[in-house]
């Protein structure tokens, strides 16, 4: 048989298309099946060498890592994929094969799906990148090739085969690959570099592959002499002027026999496209590569440059997809995007809405912010790091920018704000200076700082003397509580003599309040002063005369502290001198009782050893008079010893006079138990509930400790924005400037540091319950945004599952 006769005939060739229905799979031609065959079968050679050389890759990169946790991923990815290895394989093959069921592609000009973002995760961002760039480039580089088998898949399908929905175009096969490994719980180290190994062994060797796929359908008499028509086409494009759309001799506005030109002949410049496509933005055609990185920004960079914001004020998302269409019908240009550069424009759109609607800045900061989203575009599409590297400085920028703003508010004259006009004036050198060079950010975001710093010096000062006023209120309030908690647990249902009530109302509450504000309840100070307030209580409410030698050595001590006290508060020296003797006074009647009550004691055994002696004698006449003269020293020994000058009396300066001291009023026995002086654990006990008691709130009611808005008051950070509705019209922003623990309040400021409120715990829980209260997102404005596109893309994903 000659070589004409196994020729299919274009013009015959739909009796032999595939069904394009939806239904079961589509019996496919015997070129197509054999075409099936052969190429899955080369394809899964290359997939069984891809796991050698992903095994010494991944050993050797455990080998040298720098963390116990990097190692261990790296290990378990190395074990997984020797045992998944098998079924991968047949993934893949799988899902190449059902790239043969063509279906058509509808896709409109300026569509860009958001389901093309193959994003779930952070890392997966780094997947999207690596995948699409090794698409790209195979595109680029084997576009001859890969056209020839376009137009030669194209005789043989019912629907248009364009390099999208080519069974063996290099989206199907780098998509079937992704999809094999896509449900595998890789280390995102491991699985790149399994990402970059399939580039290296399949990706970069598809011009051999399309070679032989296409030789295999000449050798089926699909279209045998198509290279020789195309070049003889391309000859003729040079001399032929322009066909008008639906010449003759074309099918699907491709004409027959030919291939469409390459991307380098859609000039930049603006010179008229071929005449069988209409200018703007195409879908990615068979034939026509994408338009390269370089061209696309320029038309980005012509855009930043023009006037596409209807003023200041307005909040505005650019439609690139639209920008660019019109852009190229203007210059009478065609291109297409690739894939990448589509989903890098969807995901900055996408970022930009969430930016543009975020309540956390005002409308006049989010239209500058805005303008960033053209800058920022040409930077993801000329860094595809953009995304996955947060010390990025462009993110950096913006991040900068909205923390800044967060909490500004608009004014009557808001165009003279200091702020406002300095990030207008940002924006304004970002859309006017930056082309490609990124410095430019670095540059900006060095000066926005710099100016931040000098704004919040100010800011911080007035803030200062605010919550200083408010922690001094607070801790004279607290201090307060305090001291009259340690002096009620001193003197209820306590009997204390007159001086002893002026040293603690008129001289040791001073002193115990100015030590709790200085040094705080914590102190050794504070113990010291509180244990002196005790043992001033005690020493007049002693059981005497048991107490009698322990008081002996107290008053020295005692005397010594009271001094110091009234030292510090510079009391009055005459006070001083009258409280000091009327103490003085009290401690002689104790002693002059303690002495009665001994001698009383001392008569009352001698008594008794008499009556004892009597009796015995009397019982038995034969004891001698020797024997009660034993007796007598038992008398003796029991006399007390006289009392020193310096115990009975308290001033150094005078001379406390000997002898017995006049008896005391009350009874000098044990005090009943409930009146005992407490110890120093109890005082303690005593100062804590009042320190944790806070203050009444007026009409609010009491909350559990499980609601939530009370709880949220405990994990409030110093330093969160929130914004606070007084009423419909009087709303504004403040941030927490301090927490005032020792009564529970909370202390809020404006962005100039003066204070626009304070709330107690129990009032601030109930504002943030009625929503009179509500938290601003203050974190990274790129993150948070990045953060919302992926878990909305992750949740559309799910439900069309």
């Amino acid at each position: 048989m000659s070589e004409s006769s196994k020729v299919v005939s274009l013009s015959e060739k739909s009796g032999a298309r595939i069904p394009s229905s939806t239904g079961k799979p589509a019996v496919l031609p015997s070129a197509v099946a054999m075409l099936k065959e052969k190429a899955t079968s080369q394809l899964l050679e290359q997939i069984k060498a891809l796991f050698g050389k992903v095994d010494d890759s991944l050993f050797a990169m455990a080998e040298r890592a720098h963390g116990q946790e990097e190692q261990d991923g790296l290990f378990q990815a190395l074990r997984l994929l020797r045992v998944e290895r098998r079924n991968i394989a047949e993934r893949f093959i799988q899902n190449v094969s059902r790239a043969f069921q063509v279906r058509q592609e509808e896709q409109a000009v300026s569509s860009f799906a958001s389901d093309n973002l193959s994003l779930v995760h952070n890392d997966d961002l780094e997947q999207l990148v690596a995948a699409d760039t090794m698409v790209a480039n195979a595109k680029r580089d084997f576009a001859e090739p890969l056209t020839e088998l376009c137009v030669r898949l194209d005789t043989l399908y019912a629907v248009k085969v364009y390099d999208k929905n080519n069974p063996l175009g290099p989206d199907v096969i780098c998509d079937a690959f992704v999809d094999a490994i896509q449900e595998m719980d890789l280390f995102i180290h491991a699985r790149l570099t399994l990402l970059k190994k399939f580039e290296q062994v399949v990706m970069l060797h598809l011009r051999d592959f399309y070679e032989f796929c296409n030789q295999l359908l000449v050798e089926q008499g699909v279209l045998p002499s198509l290279r020789e028509q195309q070049r003889a086409a391309r000859q003729r494009s040079v001399y032929s002027a322009p066909q008008a759309p639906g010449a003759a001799g074309t099918s699907g506005g491709i004409p027959a026999g030919s291939a469409v030109p390459t991307g380098a002949q859609i000039p930049l410049g603006g010179a008229p496209v071929s005449g069988h496509l209409p200018p703007g933005l195409i879908p990615a055609a068979a034939g026509v590569a994408p338009m390269p990185a370089g061209d696309l920004l320029s038309h980005l960079g012509a855009l930043q440059s023009g006037s596409h914001y209807q003023g200041a004020s307005a909040i505005q998302l650019l439609n690139v997809g639209e920008l660019l269409q019109q852009r190229l019908v203007d210059s009478n240009q065609a291109a297409s995007l690739a894939k990448v550069d589509s989903d890098v424009i969807k995901l900055v759109e996408m970022l930009f809405s969430f930016i543009l609607e975020d309540r956390s800045l005002a409308t006049q900061i989010k239209s500058q912010l805005g303008r960033l989203q053209l800058p920022l575009l040409k930077v993801a599409i000329a860094d595809k790091s953009f995304f996955s590297k947060g010390g990025h400085p462009a993110r950096k920028l913006l991040n900068e920018l909205a923390d800044a703003a967060t909490g500004w508010q608009a004014g009557e004259n808001y165009e003279t704000d200091s702020l406002y006009c300095e990030i207008s004036n940002i924006v304004e050198q970002v859309l006017n200076g930056f082309d490609r060079d990124i410095n430019v950010f670095s540059v900006l975001l060095e000066s926005l700082r710099e100016f931040i710093v000098r704004e919040r010096k100010r800011a911080e000062m007035l803030e200062r003397r605010v919550v200083d006023e408010a922690d001094g209120r607070a801790k004279t309030q607290a201090a307060r509580a305090r001291v009259a908690a340690v002096m009620d647990a001193l003197v209820a249902e306590r009997d204390l003599p007159q001086v002893v009530q002026d040293w603690l109302q008129k001289v040791w509450n001073n002193v115990l309040f100015l030590t709790c504000v200085k040094e705080g309840t914590e102190s050794d100070a504070w113990n010291r002063d509180v244990r002196t307030a005790r043992d001033l209580v005690w020493s007049v409410r002693a059981p005497m005369p048991d107490s009698r030698k322990q008081l002996l050595s107290l008053l020295p001590v005692l005397q010594e502290r009271l001094r110091e006290g009234v030292e510090a508060l510079s009391y009055n020296a005459f006070e001083t001198r009258t409280l000091f003797s009327g103490l003085k006074e009290v401690y002689r009647e104790r002693f002059a009782l303690a002495q009665q009550l001994a001698e009383e004691r001392e008569r009352a055994v001698a008594e008794q050893v008499a009556r004892e002696v009597r009796a015995a004698t009397t019982v038995e006449p034969e004891a001698t008079i020797a024997e009660e003269q034993a007796a007598q020293p038992l008398v003796q020994t029991a006399a007390p010893e006289p009392v020193k000058p310096l115990a009975a009396g308290i001033s150094a300066e005078e001379s406390a006079p000997s002898g017995a001291l006049e008896a005391a009023a009350e009874p000098l026995v044990a005090e009943p138990e409930e009146a005992a002086v407490p110890q120093m654990e109890e005082l303690e006990q005593a100062v804590a509930k009042a320190e944790v008691a806070a203050p009444e709130q007026d009409g609010l009611a009491p909350l559990e400790e499980t609601d939530p808005h009370w709880q949220m008051t405990f994990r409030l950070a110093q330093g969160s924005w929130f914004e606070l509705k007084r009423s419909e019209d009087e709303q504004f922003r403040c941030r927490l400037a301090a927490v005032i623990r020792d009564i529970d309040q909370f202390i809020f400021v404006n962005r100039n540091g003066a204070k626009v409120a304070e709330f107690a715990r129990l009032e601030l829980a109930h504002a943030l319950r009625s929503a009179q209260l509500l938290p601003l997102d203050d974190g990274m404005l790129f993150e948070r945004a990045l953060q919302s596109v992926i878990g909305n893309v992750r949740k559309k994903r799910s439900e069309q599952r």
